[in-house]
């Protein structure tokens, strides 16, 4: 992963451009847009709550919570299998929570594996239908390259989030 050097001016743009895409939505077509995608109104009522995150910087107003929130959909959208994959894999160490007994002392364990495979399944679902080679096998080293492959996109999406909200941030404090 190469690191991308921005000069103050292209990053000034970058995080106009960014502004300017989240603030053409409103708060109110986004939240119904999130109900739509099927999320139940509390989750989507929590995401709303980051959708009106703001910050002043250099005398405007940057709508940081909208710039995450579209990082994260544009993310999903890239990956839709292991999105899916996560949330089913989430969702059997919920139900292995509600065992009676038991199921507080399996659930982060169930949890951990459910969504591990979850996550490497979808993934792989993800490359063969971008028609890009997947290696099938279940050996350990195949899923360990899977969960690399995984980590290095969500840390570019993490990367790709901190420098669309921090780099206007850091020009003004250095000027």
């Amino acid at each position: 992963m190469n690191a991308q050097v921005l000069t103050p001016a292209k990053a000034n743009l970058k995080l106009t451009l960014l502004n300017a895409e989240a603030e053409s939505v409103s708060g109110s077509d986004l939240y119904l847009w999130l109900i739509e995608s099927g999320l139940s109104s509390e989750v989507a009522i929590r995401l709303k709550n980051l959708v009106d995150v703001t910050e002043k910087v250099a005398d405007r107003v940057i709508s940081v919570g909208k710039i995450i929130l579209f990082k994260i959909v544009e993310f999903i959208k890239a990956h839709p299998n292991l999105a899916i994959g996560i949330a089913v894999g989430a969702a059997i160490g919920a139900l292995v929570y509600m065992i009676p007994f038991f199921g507080a002392f399996l659930a982060p364990i169930a949890m951990a594996i459910s969504v591990s495979i979850g996550a490497v399944a979808g993934h792989r679902l993800d490359k063969m239908e971008k028609g890009q080679i997947v290696n099938i096998s279940d050996d350990l080293i195949a899923i360990g390259q899977d969960v690399i492959e995984i980590a290095k996109e969500f840390f570019r999406l993490l990367a790709d989030i901190f420098n669309a909200v921090f780099d206007e941030q850091l020009l003004v404090k250095v000027a």
